[in-house]
Protein backbone atom coordinates (compact mmCIF):
# COMPACT_ATOMS: atom_id res chain seq x y z
CA UNK A 1 0.00 0.00 0.00
CA UNK A 2 2.82 2.40 0.94
CA UNK A 3 4.55 1.72 -2.38
CA UNK A 4 1.32 2.38 -4.34
CA UNK A 5 0.81 5.69 -2.56
CA UNK A 6 4.48 6.55 -3.00
CA UNK A 7 4.33 6.05 -6.77
CA UNK A 8 1.69 8.76 -7.06
CA UNK A 9 4.18 11.22 -5.61
CA UNK A 10 7.01 10.18 -7.91
CA UNK A 11 6.06 12.60 -10.67
CA UNK A 12 4.39 15.99 -10.39
CA UNK A 13 4.16 17.78 -13.71
CA UNK A 14 7.46 17.25 -15.49
CA UNK A 15 9.51 17.07 -12.29
CA UNK A 16 10.32 13.58 -11.14
CA UNK A 17 10.43 13.19 -7.38
CA UNK A 18 12.26 10.38 -5.63
CA UNK A 19 13.60 9.60 -2.17
CA UNK A 20 16.97 11.18 -2.92
CA UNK A 21 15.41 14.53 -3.84
CA UNK A 22 13.09 14.49 -0.82
CA UNK A 23 16.01 13.73 1.48
CA UNK A 24 18.25 16.41 -0.03
CA UNK A 25 15.54 19.06 0.36
CA UNK A 26 14.91 17.96 3.95
CA UNK A 27 18.62 17.91 4.80
CA UNK A 28 19.33 21.32 3.29
CA UNK A 29 16.35 22.84 5.10
CA UNK A 30 17.22 21.23 8.44
CA UNK A 31 20.88 22.20 8.13
CA UNK A 32 20.09 25.87 7.42
CA UNK A 33 17.72 26.10 10.40
CA UNK A 34 20.09 24.23 12.73
CA UNK A 35 22.99 26.45 11.63
CA UNK A 36 21.01 29.64 12.29
CA UNK A 37 20.22 28.38 15.81
CA UNK A 38 23.97 28.45 16.50
CA UNK A 39 24.23 32.09 15.38
CA UNK A 40 23.15 35.41 16.86
CA UNK A 41 20.46 35.61 14.19
CA UNK A 42 18.36 34.22 17.05
CA UNK A 43 18.01 37.90 18.05
CA UNK A 44 15.64 38.13 15.06
CA UNK A 45 14.23 34.60 15.01
CA UNK A 46 13.46 32.99 18.35
CA UNK A 47 14.90 29.58 19.23
CA UNK A 48 11.33 28.33 19.69
CA UNK A 49 10.39 29.32 16.12
CA UNK A 50 13.53 27.79 14.63
CA UNK A 51 13.11 24.53 16.58
CA UNK A 52 9.49 24.36 15.41
CA UNK A 53 10.62 24.79 11.80
CA UNK A 54 12.94 21.80 12.19
CA UNK A 55 9.91 19.53 12.42
CA UNK A 56 9.17 20.31 8.76
CA UNK A 57 12.50 18.76 7.74
CA UNK A 58 11.88 15.73 9.94
CA UNK A 59 8.40 15.30 8.47
CA UNK A 60 9.89 15.22 4.96
CA UNK A 61 12.37 12.51 6.00
CA UNK A 62 9.58 10.42 7.55
CA UNK A 63 7.61 10.87 4.30
CA UNK A 64 10.61 9.57 2.39
CA UNK A 65 11.00 6.57 4.74
CA UNK A 66 7.40 5.38 4.66
CA UNK A 67 6.37 6.33 1.12
CA UNK A 68 9.54 6.10 -0.98
CA UNK A 69 11.68 3.46 0.74
CA UNK A 70 10.93 -0.14 -0.16
CA UNK A 71 10.86 -1.46 3.41
CA UNK A 72 10.39 -5.11 4.27
CA UNK A 73 9.00 -6.28 7.63
CA UNK A 74 12.49 -6.49 9.15
CA UNK A 75 13.30 -2.85 8.39
CA UNK A 76 9.84 -1.70 9.43
CA UNK A 77 10.38 -3.37 12.80
CA UNK A 78 13.88 -1.89 13.17
CA UNK A 79 12.64 1.60 12.27
CA UNK A 80 9.75 1.31 14.71
CA UNK A 81 12.03 0.21 17.57
CA UNK A 82 14.57 2.96 16.87
CA UNK A 83 11.85 5.62 16.61
CA UNK A 84 10.40 4.49 19.94
CA UNK A 85 13.86 4.69 21.55
CA UNK A 86 14.39 8.15 20.04
CA UNK A 87 11.04 9.34 21.42
CA UNK A 88 11.79 7.93 24.88
CA UNK A 89 15.22 9.52 25.08
CA UNK A 90 13.88 12.83 23.75
CA UNK A 91 11.25 12.96 26.45
CA UNK A 92 13.55 11.82 29.28
CA UNK A 93 16.45 14.11 28.34
CA UNK A 94 14.41 17.09 27.06
CA UNK A 95 17.12 17.31 24.40
CA UNK A 96 16.24 17.30 20.68
CA UNK A 97 19.56 16.67 18.92
CA UNK A 98 19.56 12.86 19.00
CA UNK A 99 15.93 12.67 17.87
CA UNK A 100 16.69 14.82 14.82
CA UNK A 101 19.96 13.05 14.00
CA UNK A 102 18.38 9.61 14.44
CA UNK A 103 15.59 10.31 11.95
CA UNK A 104 18.07 11.59 9.36
CA UNK A 105 20.22 8.47 9.84
CA UNK A 106 17.18 6.19 9.36
CA UNK A 107 16.11 8.16 6.31
CA UNK A 108 19.48 7.91 4.59
CA UNK A 109 18.83 4.49 3.06
CA UNK A 110 19.36 4.55 -0.73
CA UNK A 111 20.70 8.13 -0.49
CA UNK A 112 23.96 9.09 -2.20
CA UNK A 113 26.14 10.14 0.75
CA UNK A 114 28.57 12.15 -1.38
CA UNK A 115 25.73 14.38 -2.63
CA UNK A 116 24.65 15.06 0.97
CA UNK A 117 28.19 16.05 1.97
CA UNK A 118 28.37 18.34 -1.07
CA UNK A 119 25.18 20.06 0.09
CA UNK A 120 26.59 20.31 3.61
CA UNK A 121 29.89 21.77 2.40
CA UNK A 122 28.63 24.35 -0.09
CA UNK A 123 25.61 25.45 1.95
CA UNK A 124 27.76 25.49 5.09
CA UNK A 125 30.42 27.67 3.48
CA UNK A 126 27.76 30.12 2.28
CA UNK A 127 26.06 30.22 5.68
CA UNK A 128 29.31 30.73 7.58
CA UNK A 129 30.37 33.52 5.21
CA UNK A 130 26.90 35.09 5.49
CA UNK A 131 26.97 35.03 9.30
CA UNK A 132 30.54 36.36 9.54
CA UNK A 133 29.82 39.20 7.09
CA UNK A 134 26.62 39.99 8.98
CA UNK A 135 28.56 40.20 12.25
CA UNK A 136 31.39 42.28 10.81
CA UNK A 137 28.84 44.61 9.19
CA UNK A 138 26.94 45.09 12.44
CA UNK A 139 23.75 43.40 11.25
CA UNK A 140 24.01 40.85 14.06
CA UNK A 141 26.08 40.81 17.23
CA UNK A 142 29.65 39.57 17.26
CA UNK A 143 29.85 38.33 20.84
CA UNK A 144 33.31 38.83 22.34
CA UNK A 145 34.50 36.93 25.43
CA UNK A 146 37.58 37.13 27.62
CA UNK A 147 39.27 34.09 29.09
CA UNK A 148 39.35 33.99 32.89
CA UNK A 149 41.93 36.30 34.52
CA UNK A 150 43.59 37.09 31.19
CA UNK A 151 43.37 39.70 28.47
CA UNK A 152 42.77 37.09 25.77
CA UNK A 153 39.91 38.26 23.53
CA UNK A 154 37.76 35.54 21.96
CA UNK A 155 35.62 36.52 18.99
CA UNK A 156 32.60 34.48 17.88
CA UNK A 157 32.10 36.10 14.44
CA UNK A 158 28.31 36.00 14.63
CA UNK A 159 28.11 32.53 16.18
CA UNK A 160 26.91 32.12 19.77
CA UNK A 161 30.30 31.14 21.22
CA UNK A 162 33.92 31.04 19.94
CA UNK A 163 34.20 27.26 20.22
CA UNK A 164 30.97 26.89 18.21
CA UNK A 165 32.46 29.03 15.44
CA UNK A 166 35.60 26.90 15.52
CA UNK A 167 33.54 23.70 15.34
CA UNK A 168 31.84 24.94 12.17
CA UNK A 169 35.27 25.50 10.64
CA UNK A 170 36.49 22.05 11.76
CA UNK A 171 33.56 20.13 10.31
CA UNK A 172 33.60 22.09 7.05
CA UNK A 173 37.28 21.16 6.71
CA UNK A 174 36.37 17.50 7.32
CA UNK A 175 33.65 17.70 4.67
CA UNK A 176 36.14 19.18 2.21
CA UNK A 177 38.64 16.44 3.09
CA UNK A 178 36.04 13.74 2.50
CA UNK A 179 35.05 15.11 -0.90
CA UNK A 180 38.67 15.50 -2.00
CA UNK A 181 40.08 12.44 -0.23
CA UNK A 182 42.80 10.77 -2.27
CA UNK A 183 43.55 14.08 -3.98
CA UNK A 184 44.38 16.28 -0.98
CA UNK A 185 47.60 18.19 -1.70
CA UNK A 186 50.17 19.97 0.44
CA UNK A 187 48.49 23.32 -0.18
CA UNK A 188 45.20 21.94 1.23
CA UNK A 189 47.04 20.96 4.38
CA UNK A 190 48.59 24.45 4.47
CA UNK A 191 45.09 25.97 4.40
CA UNK A 192 44.02 23.62 7.23
CA UNK A 193 47.00 24.78 9.30
CA UNK A 194 46.25 28.44 8.55
CA UNK A 195 42.65 27.92 9.69
CA UNK A 196 43.88 26.40 12.96
CA UNK A 197 46.21 29.35 13.57
CA UNK A 198 43.35 31.77 12.83
CA UNK A 199 41.10 30.02 15.37
CA UNK A 200 43.75 30.20 18.09
CA UNK A 201 44.61 33.84 17.40
CA UNK A 202 41.12 35.31 17.06
CA UNK A 203 38.84 32.89 18.94
CA UNK A 204 41.29 31.14 21.29
CA UNK A 205 39.48 27.93 20.31
CA UNK A 206 42.44 25.69 20.98
CA UNK A 207 40.78 22.28 21.08
CA UNK A 208 39.15 22.55 17.64
CA UNK A 209 42.41 24.02 16.32
CA UNK A 210 44.32 21.02 17.67
CA UNK A 211 41.76 18.69 16.05
CA UNK A 212 42.36 20.41 12.70
CA UNK A 213 46.14 20.04 13.14
CA UNK A 214 45.69 16.37 14.10
CA UNK A 215 43.62 15.83 10.95
CA UNK A 216 46.69 16.53 8.80
CA UNK A 217 48.70 13.39 9.74
CA UNK A 218 45.52 11.28 10.12
CA UNK A 219 44.31 12.16 6.62
CA UNK A 220 47.81 11.84 5.15
CA UNK A 221 48.20 8.34 6.59
CA UNK A 222 44.69 7.45 5.38
CA UNK A 223 45.49 8.60 1.85
CA UNK A 224 48.70 6.57 1.81
CA UNK A 225 46.85 3.55 3.21
CA UNK A 226 44.38 3.83 0.35
CA UNK A 227 47.26 3.49 -2.11
CA UNK A 228 48.42 0.34 -0.26
CA UNK A 229 51.44 1.87 1.46
CA UNK A 230 52.30 -0.92 3.91
CA UNK A 231 53.10 1.04 7.10
CA UNK A 232 50.28 3.55 6.60
CA UNK A 233 47.81 0.75 5.94
CA UNK A 234 48.91 -0.99 9.14
CA UNK A 235 48.38 2.20 11.19
CA UNK A 236 45.08 3.05 9.51
CA UNK A 237 43.81 -0.50 10.07
CA UNK A 238 43.34 0.51 13.73
CA UNK A 239 41.31 3.65 12.96
CA UNK A 240 38.04 1.77 13.52
CA UNK A 241 38.92 1.26 17.22
CA UNK A 242 39.12 5.00 17.96
CA UNK A 243 35.40 5.75 18.70
CA UNK A 244 35.05 3.17 21.47
CA UNK A 245 38.55 3.81 22.83
CA UNK A 246 37.93 7.59 22.94
CA UNK A 247 34.59 7.16 24.72
CA UNK A 248 36.10 4.73 27.23
CA UNK A 249 39.02 7.02 28.05
CA UNK A 250 36.97 10.17 28.61
CA UNK A 251 34.28 8.44 30.70
CA UNK A 252 36.82 6.59 32.87
CA UNK A 253 38.98 9.72 33.31
CA UNK A 254 35.93 11.78 34.31
CA UNK A 255 34.63 9.11 36.66
CA UNK A 256 37.93 8.71 38.53
CA UNK A 257 38.98 12.37 38.43
CA UNK A 258 40.24 13.80 41.68
CA UNK A 259 42.42 16.88 42.27
CA UNK A 260 44.92 14.66 44.09
CA UNK A 261 45.69 12.76 40.90
CA UNK A 262 48.45 14.81 39.27
CA UNK A 263 48.12 13.27 35.80
CA UNK A 264 44.35 13.73 35.60
CA UNK A 265 44.69 17.24 37.04
CA UNK A 266 47.08 18.17 34.22
CA UNK A 267 44.63 16.74 31.66
CA UNK A 268 41.80 18.64 33.36
CA UNK A 269 43.71 21.93 33.22
CA UNK A 270 44.70 21.38 29.60
CA UNK A 271 41.06 20.73 28.68
CA UNK A 272 39.69 23.81 30.49
CA UNK A 273 38.25 21.89 33.44
CA UNK A 274 36.36 19.28 31.43
CA UNK A 275 37.28 16.35 33.67
CA UNK A 276 36.13 18.23 36.77
CA UNK A 277 32.82 19.11 35.14
CA UNK A 278 32.42 15.57 33.81
CA UNK A 279 33.04 14.12 37.27
CA UNK A 280 30.51 16.55 38.73
CA UNK A 281 27.94 15.49 36.13
CA UNK A 282 28.46 11.79 36.91
CA UNK A 283 28.25 12.44 40.66
CA UNK A 284 25.05 14.49 40.42
CA UNK A 285 23.20 12.64 37.66
CA UNK A 286 24.79 9.21 37.28
CA UNK A 287 24.00 6.78 34.45
CA UNK A 288 20.68 5.21 33.46
CA UNK A 289 19.23 3.06 30.70
CA UNK A 290 17.20 5.80 28.97
CA UNK A 291 18.86 9.01 30.14
CA UNK A 292 17.73 12.03 32.10
CA UNK A 293 17.63 15.80 31.89
CA UNK A 294 20.75 17.77 32.82
CA UNK A 295 20.36 21.33 34.09
CA UNK A 296 23.26 23.28 32.57
CA UNK A 297 24.48 26.88 32.58
CA UNK A 298 26.78 27.58 29.64
CA UNK A 299 28.47 30.71 28.34
CA UNK A 300 27.08 30.71 24.81
CA UNK A 301 24.71 33.45 23.58
CA UNK A 302 23.46 36.59 25.28
CA UNK A 303 22.40 34.96 28.55
CA UNK A 304 25.63 32.98 28.78
CA UNK A 305 27.68 36.10 28.12
CA UNK A 306 25.88 37.91 30.94
CA UNK A 307 26.45 34.98 33.30
CA UNK A 308 30.14 34.75 32.42
CA UNK A 309 30.57 38.39 33.37
CA UNK A 310 28.44 38.44 36.54
CA UNK A 311 28.49 34.94 38.01
CA UNK A 312 31.18 32.75 36.43
CA UNK A 313 31.07 30.33 39.38
CA UNK A 314 27.62 29.17 38.20
CA UNK A 315 29.04 27.70 34.99
CA UNK A 316 28.21 24.03 34.50
CA UNK A 317 28.26 22.33 31.12
CA UNK A 318 29.09 18.77 29.98
CA UNK A 319 31.27 19.31 26.92
CA UNK A 320 32.27 15.75 26.06
CA UNK A 321 29.84 14.27 23.53
CA UNK A 322 30.58 10.75 24.76
CA UNK A 323 29.91 11.53 28.41
CA UNK A 324 27.03 13.81 27.52
CA UNK A 325 25.17 11.23 25.43
CA UNK A 326 25.67 8.52 28.08
CA UNK A 327 24.07 10.67 30.80
CA UNK A 328 21.49 12.51 28.66
CA UNK A 329 20.31 9.67 26.41
CA UNK A 330 21.22 6.66 28.52
CA UNK A 331 23.51 3.67 28.24
CA UNK A 332 21.44 1.91 25.54
CA UNK A 333 21.56 4.79 23.06
CA UNK A 334 25.21 5.52 23.89
CA UNK A 335 26.14 1.94 22.98
CA UNK A 336 24.10 2.12 19.76
CA UNK A 337 25.79 5.39 18.73
CA UNK A 338 29.28 4.01 19.45
CA UNK A 339 28.53 0.83 17.50
CA UNK A 340 27.25 2.96 14.60
CA UNK A 341 30.46 5.03 14.53
CA UNK A 342 32.56 1.87 14.73
CA UNK A 343 30.58 0.26 11.88
CA UNK A 344 31.07 3.32 9.65
CA UNK A 345 34.80 3.24 10.30
CA UNK A 346 35.13 -0.55 9.99
CA UNK A 347 33.24 -0.58 6.69
CA UNK A 348 35.53 2.14 5.38
CA UNK A 349 38.54 -0.01 6.24
CA UNK A 350 36.98 -3.15 4.76
CA UNK A 351 36.20 -1.39 1.48
CA UNK A 352 39.79 -0.17 1.19
CA UNK A 353 38.58 3.44 1.15
CA UNK A 354 39.96 5.17 4.23
CA UNK A 355 38.14 8.51 3.85
CA UNK A 356 35.42 7.92 6.44
CA UNK A 357 37.72 5.91 8.71
CA UNK A 358 40.12 8.87 8.83
CA UNK A 359 37.36 11.42 9.41
CA UNK A 360 35.72 9.36 12.17
CA UNK A 361 39.08 9.45 14.01
CA UNK A 362 38.95 13.27 14.10
CA UNK A 363 35.23 13.32 14.91
CA UNK A 364 35.89 10.92 17.81
CA UNK A 365 38.81 12.93 19.19
CA UNK A 366 36.74 16.11 18.97
CA UNK A 367 33.80 14.34 20.65
CA UNK A 368 36.00 13.64 23.69
CA UNK A 369 36.05 17.35 24.51
CA UNK A 370 33.23 18.94 22.47
CA UNK A 371 29.46 18.37 22.39
CA UNK A 372 28.65 18.51 18.65
CA UNK A 373 28.73 14.83 17.69
CA UNK A 374 24.92 14.54 17.39
CA UNK A 375 24.19 18.05 16.14
CA UNK A 376 23.24 18.30 12.45
CA UNK A 377 24.41 21.91 12.44
CA UNK A 378 27.95 20.51 12.62
CA UNK A 379 28.27 16.77 12.05
CA UNK A 380 26.78 15.10 8.93
CA UNK A 381 28.97 12.00 9.03
CA UNK A 382 26.76 9.68 11.09
CA UNK A 383 24.36 9.70 8.13
CA UNK A 384 26.87 7.38 6.42
CA UNK A 385 25.63 4.48 8.58
CA UNK A 386 22.79 3.59 6.18
CA UNK A 387 23.51 5.80 3.16
CA UNK A 388 25.03 4.66 -0.15
CA UNK A 389 28.72 5.43 0.38
CA UNK A 390 30.62 2.97 -1.79
CA UNK A 391 28.65 3.01 -5.03
CA UNK A 392 31.31 5.19 -6.70
CA UNK A 393 35.08 5.14 -7.11
CA UNK A 394 36.79 5.11 -3.73
CA UNK A 395 38.68 8.39 -4.35
CA UNK A 396 36.20 11.21 -3.78
CA UNK A 397 36.25 14.49 -5.71
CA UNK A 398 34.98 17.85 -4.58
CA UNK A 399 33.96 18.79 -8.12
Amino acid sequence: MANLVGKKFHEIGNWRIDGQIIYEIAFAFEFVVAFLITSTYTDYFSNHLLHTLMFAGLALVLLKIFLFDDLDLKWLAIDAIVLILLLITWRTSREFSLFSMGIFVLGARNVDFKRIIKIYFYVGMLLLAFVVISAMGGLIRNLVYRRDMTNIVRQSFGIAYPTDFAAHVLYLILAYAYLKFGKIKWYDYAVFLAAAIFLVKFSDARLSAYAIILSIPVLWIGQRAQTDHLLSRFIASFYWTVPILSAYLVIIASYFFTPSNKILTKVNNASSGRLFLGHKAISEYGFSMFGKQIIEHGWGGANGLKMSQNAPANYFFVDSSFLRMTILYGIIMAIIILLAMTKISWESFQKGSFALASIIVIVSVSAMVEQRLLDLAYDPFLIALLANVYTQHKAEDIS
